[in-house]
């Protein structure tokens, strides 16, 4: 499979975006639909919320193998390849007969969105040069914030006036047009040093990956000192201790855990880390405090969250262009620096005493939150592609994300433990996630100190 023509970088840009916002959609319309679906198929809410967990795992932990099989056979063919599955999950979640072939095509849903993330930060690093990196990820950052403003409506819409399914069905169209494009415009991949696959490596990295994110999302569900939990916990540590016995054996590891040893990338992913635990959290606990601390509606709650996202989605093309100008250190200190002090402003509206906030206040508290948050998520994604070698920039950018979505789960977790353990209250609990958010935004920003000072100088490791 070729590239039929030589397309500018911004061309290849524009194709790969539509894939982005066709694979956040999947996660962001989901949750609207459940109860029609739950109707549809008779099964409850316990059942029905794995239409969304199946989906989330599965895209989050293969990451980093898609990305080294990426590295390995093209970045380009496994994009096609991911892309064409995830067109026919959507087809098969819309057209399913039951409820188990729902989760069935969900799950191929996961496992074929997986591959695009990894390969789109590898293309962009292969057209693009250095100081338009930035840019590029600022561009990509917005269509991942789209897909997540623009879902949930969206969903709303089409549940409402024709049906669930028409939910899974609607992005057939944006996914063929992603299909023909990319296959059109992006450069094929060039020759690569065949190398064994790391089979022990890949599952054991994955199964730890596993047993972490069900333990994330299903713990307090299940209960924390459940037997399950405890064994899915020993199995967990079990894995990750023998995924590094095997990789520091192997001759041709799936991970070189010298990976974690450069200073920019451990630093990069430990400051989106905090950004994505501060974010994932605040909007579990957003929703529960404006409805039951502060007597809100749901649509009325909704709209008044909304800037968070929308404010992080713009800022995005601007801030990549920022990184490029001044550097990930600056942008990313200014960013934190934002959300530590949208914090500060939080709790000085006293959140705890349960008395009405000024809903202007909170919007422009939210709207700070946002211009904070969308300054990070870029210039971070930009300093990985800049400080691994092109050769496993795949795995890298795998694992990068993966680092996400964990600690956003974490961040889920967390905030809603504090929420739900704090025996005075909704709001008082509230309070308690913001003096969290803020000792996560002042150590993200002293981490931010060890990213590279200036744009494009950090040397290209070989």
């Amino acid at each position: 499979m070729t590239a039929r023509v030589h397309a500018s970088p911004w061309a290849v840009l524009t194709a790969l975006l539509i894939g982005t916002f066709v694979g956040t959609l999947g996660n962001s319309t989901a949750n609207v639909a459940l109860p029609a679906l739950m109707a549809g198929f008779g099964v409850p809410l316990s059942s029905a919320l794995w239409v969304v967990t199946t989906y989330t795992l599965l895209f989050a932990v293969l990451m980093p193998v898609c990305g080294y099989l990426g590295d390995t056979y093209g970045q380009r063919r496994m994009y096609l390849l991911g892309m064409a599955l995830f067109t026919l999950a959507s087809l098969g979640n819309g057209l399913a007969p039951s409820f188990p072939w729902l989760l069935g095509s969900r799950a191929l849903q996961g496992i074929g969105v997986a591959p695009t993330l990894p390969a789109i930060m590898a293309i962009i690093a292969h057209v693009f040069p250095p100081e338009q990196r930035g840019r590029a990820t600022g561009f990509w950052a917005l269509a991942n914030g789209a897909g997540h403003a623009l879902g949930p409506p969206l969903s709303g819409f089409l549940t409402q006036h024709l049906g669930w399914r028409a939910v899974f069905l609607s992005s057939l169209p944006l996914c063929l047009l992603n299909l023909l494009l990319v296959w059109w415009l992006v450069p094929p991949d060039g020759s690569r040093t065949a190398r064994r696959f790391d089979f022990a490596g890949t599952a054991t990295l994955t199964l730890a990956m596993l047993g972490l994110m069900l333990s994330l999302t299903q713990g307090a569900r299940w209960g924390w000192t459940a037997p399950r939990s405890l064994v899915l916990g020993v199995l967990t540590i079990a894995a990750l201790v023998a995924f590094v016995v095997i990789e520091r054996r192997t001759a041709s590891p799936f991970v070189e855990l010298s990976l974690f040893a450069n200073r920019h990338y451990a630093t990069a992913a430990a400051v989106i880390a905090a950004q994505l635990f501060c974010l994932f959290g605040l909007l579990l606990a957003l929703p529960v405090f404006l409805i039951q601390a502060q007597g809100l509606d749901s649509q009325a709650a909704g709209l008044l969250i909304l800037p968070l996202p929308l404010t992080m989605a713009l800022m995005a093309p601007f801030a990549g262009h920022l990184a490029d100008a001044r550097g990930s250190r600056w942008t990313c200190t200014v960013g934190m620096g934002l959300v530590l002090l949208a914090g500060l402003a939080l709790l000085g509206l006293r959140p705890a005493t349960g008395q009405p906030i000024p809903w202007w206040a909170l919007a422009g508290s939210l709207v700070v939150v946002g211009a904070g948050m969308g300054l990070v998520q870029s210039p971070t994604a930009a300093t990985v592609t800049q400080v691994v070698a092109r050769e496993r920039l795949g795995v890298a950018t795998g694992i990068f994300h993966m680092c996400r979505f964990v600690s956003g789960s974490l961040g889920s977790t967390v905030f809603g433990l504090i929420l739900q353990a704090t025996p005075t209250g909704v709001a008082a609990g509230f309070q308690r996630n913001l003096l969290v958010l803020l000792a996560l935004a002042v150590l993200a920003i002293l981490a931010a100190q060890r990213l590279p000072a200036s744009p494009h100088r950090t040397p290209h490791p070989h």
